[in-house]
């Protein structure tokens, strides 16, 4: 039954690892923390539940992009969704709420910032509510990476509703003490807790210790040429984003730099850019990756530690959210564990200026001390790095990967060699880009939707991919046989236009010379559909 509703809303015929038992507990009405890393699906897991009676859940989320990508995603599959927060006018929030106050929502997503509002609180206690979902629920503890104090409001709010909703917790990074604070902040009453999902068998994990700063940034450029599609470079400095992405693009990487030093409108444009793959790589500190949800990222470089496993895990783990085989790889050097400790010296010294007892200073440099211990046991360690993971997040998964997970340097045997190289042939150096194993699964979903009669932007939207890459899949579907409509998307009088810009170039695989032949409003995905059609031609 509950198979068939997934397939019915989104299109999937399967759960991942862990969902199904997560939806089954909300629907038997138990509270629930859920420790589900990025990309593991624990989104999904509060937008089944209400759908299945016509009910609302209210879900708290942080992240203004985030709430506006699921929100598209989920309209685009014909999901009743909205959201509320700073960025819609007072006459749209108005319009919102009056359609959850008719029944028109299933899921309506908001800003812990709103309980600062009097009369959204006055709204919100008059609402029949099925589900309160708290995402990113990490942030409503002290011992969290990302502690919001906006989110202590929320125990308090869930109380004033006129009916207890279930309450459900979702993140992906929770220590026990994280874990046990968030039941008690959010006042849980028994919930069923589960640890799921990060083990993602599509990712491979790989890491050099002691590097150089030269020999690392050459490590850096020799795997952004060496595996194909887009990528995240991680750096600890915003000087370092720009010194790399300048380095990559000098030498021949499309890239480009993202940090919080710069405005909001320049990040808003890279963040865009990115997504319809306009560029191959992001270079970014941890300002980036929060609320941003493309699903074929094929690499994460980290150039430089972080400070804890749960925040390596959690920006390694925007990689490959489609399936398809992906890299996660972290470059460290001796200055890293010294660059941490500079940080967490500002943070005592940020406590002592708000007058924090040295009690509890030292109870929370304790903790993030000891995480950077254990950052450091991944980096140094001789185990399988996927063991490593699993174990310390404890996930019952970890007892399947006891001899070997076959996708990490350590059990692939490039510890011997010491050099990444030799790891596998996706990192052979040659500048050939290499084909995840898992493409030909992905085009299938893209054109599953297709022959549903999805538009090419709902398709983007609900597979949070680029509309460039919708088009790549469908292009490729068609030169492999499919019946793609060509004249959909092409008229005409444009594929006139390019056959004879395509005539007058020198190399018709070389696009930028047929795009400057043409008028600005015929894009390359234009331009490479004309072209797959004459290559069909010809192949018949």
């Amino acid at each position: 039954m509950l198979e068939k509703n997934l397939q019915k809303y989104f299109n999937f015929s399967d759960f991942r690892a862990g969902q199904k038992e997560v939806v089954e507990a909300i629907l038997g009405g138990h509270d629930v923390v859920a420790l589900m890393p990025t990309g593991g699906g624990k989104s999904l897991c509060f937008q089944l539940p209400p759908l299945l009676d016509n009910k609302l859940a209210i879900v708290v989320s942080p992240l203004i992009a985030l709430m506006k990508d699921q929100v598209d995603g989920l309209v685009a599959r014909g999901i009743p969704a909205a959201f509320i927060n700073s960025s819609l006018t007072s006459e749209e929030i108005e319009e919102r709420i009056s359609d959850v106050q008719q029944g028109k929502i299933n899921l309506l997503y908001i800003a812990p910032e709103r309980f600062a509002s009097y009369e959204f609180i006055k709204i919100f206690e008059n609402l029949e509510v099925f589900l309160f979902a708290v995402d990113e629920a990490h942030c409503v503890s002290q011992w969290g990476h990302d502690f919001r104090p906006d989110y202590l409001k929320i125990k308090e709010q869930i109380g004033k509703l006129k009916r207890r909703p279930i309450i459900a917790a979702f993140t992906a990074t929770a220590t026990p003490e994280v874990k046990d604070d968030i039941i008690e902040k959010l006042e849980l009453k028994n919930p069923k807790v589960f640890v799921r999902g990060f083990d993602r068998p599509n990712l491979k994990f790989f890491a050099q210790a002691d590097l150089k700063p030269r020999k690392r940034i050459l490590e850096v450029l020799r795997m952004a040429k060496a595996i194909g599609g887009t990528g995240i470079v991680y750096t600890l400095t915003r000087k370092n984003t720009e010194e790399i992405a300048k380095y990559l693009r000098a030498n021949g990487i499309s890239s480009a730099a993202y940090h919080a030093g710069m405005k909001s409108e320049k990040r808003e444009a890279i963040q865009n850019d990115f997504m319809e793959n306009k560029f191959k790589v992001i270079v970014a500190t941890i300002a980036f990756g929060m609320g941003v949800d493309k699903s074929d990222i094929r690499f994460v470089i980290h150039c430089g530690m972080p400070g804890s496993l749960e925040g390596y895990y959690q920006e390694a783990g925007r990689a490959g959210r489609d399936g398809a085989e992906a890299y996660c790889v972290l470059l460290h050097s001796k200055q890293d564990v010294s660059t941490h400790k500079y940080f967490l010296r500002l943070v005592k010294e940020s406590m002592l200026e708000q007058g924090k007892d040295g009690r509890e200073i030292n109870s929370v440099l304790g903790v993030k001390y000891d995480r950077l211990d254990k950052m450091v046991g991944y980096v140094l360690g001789s185990g399988c790095r996927r063991q490593y993971i699993l174990d310390y997040f404890g996930d019952p998964e970890r007892e399947k990967h006891r001899d070997n997970c076959q996708g990490c340097d350590i059990c692939l045997g490039w510890n011997k060699s010491g050099n990444l190289e030799s790891a596998n042939d996706n990192f052979a150096g040659d500048g050939i880009e290499k084909k995840p194993e898992r493409e030909s699964a992905t085009v299938d979903e893209t054109v599953s939707l297709y022959k549903k009669n999805y538009t090419v932007e709902q398709i983007a939207k609900i597979r949070n991919l680029g509309i460039s890459t919708i088009f790549g899949h469908l292009t490729r579907w068609y030169l492999s046989g499919g019946e793609l409509e060509i004249e959909k998307f092409v008229s005409p009088e444009e594929e006139r236009q390019i056959l004879s810009a395509i005539a007058k170039a020198e190399n018709y695989q070389k696009l930028k010379s047929i795009k400057d032949n043409l008028p600005e409003t015929i894009s390359y995905e234009k331009i490479r559909l004309v072209i797959a059609k004459i290559q069909r031609i010809n192949l018949s």
